[in-house]
């Protein structure tokens, strides 16, 4: 199994383009977003008291840093998003998975075929029974 793989390819301009805005609306998502209603939260909380003071938006985006990563250190066992593999598979069991859905998988050379012949018939079909629609 060939474990040197590309996970990301970047072609050209477009796609440095393309990269920028992802990783601009990832820091949109997961980081303004959430400060901005950190900072709302906050400053909602502070007008009921006179000397707390209001948040701006880069104050917002530091508290819930706080926040995140206090959750994450408290909760380092049990992470609530995880990606990992299963430990007990192996290569041969992987291989030998991979093999049983590439034979029961349809082939796809045939799929054209069949897909054609049957919209022959449906067209068939329709001419048929439009002509007799016509008749009557």
């Amino acid at each position: 199994m060939n474990k040197n793989f590309k996970v990301i390819k970047i072609n050209g301009f477009r796609g440095v383009l393309t990269a920028i805005f992802v990783i601009g609306c990832l820091v949109a998502g997961f980081l303004i977003f959430p400060g901005w209603v950190f900072m709302h939260l906050w400053n909602y909380c502070a007008s009921f008291f006179y000397t707390m003071p209001s948040m701006h938006l880069v104050h917002g985006v530091i508290l819930w840093a706080i926040v995140a990563l206090t959750v994450y250190a408290i909760n380092n066992n049990h992470p609530l998003i995880g990606v990992s593999s299963h430990p007990a598979l192996n290569e041969e069991q992987i291989k030998d998975i991979m093999e049983r859905v590439k034979a029961n998988a349809p082939n796809p050379v045939n799929m054209p075929k069949n897909i054609k012949n049957e919209e022959k018939k449906v067209e068939n079909n329709d001419k048929s029974d439009s002509l007799d629609e016509i008749r009557k």
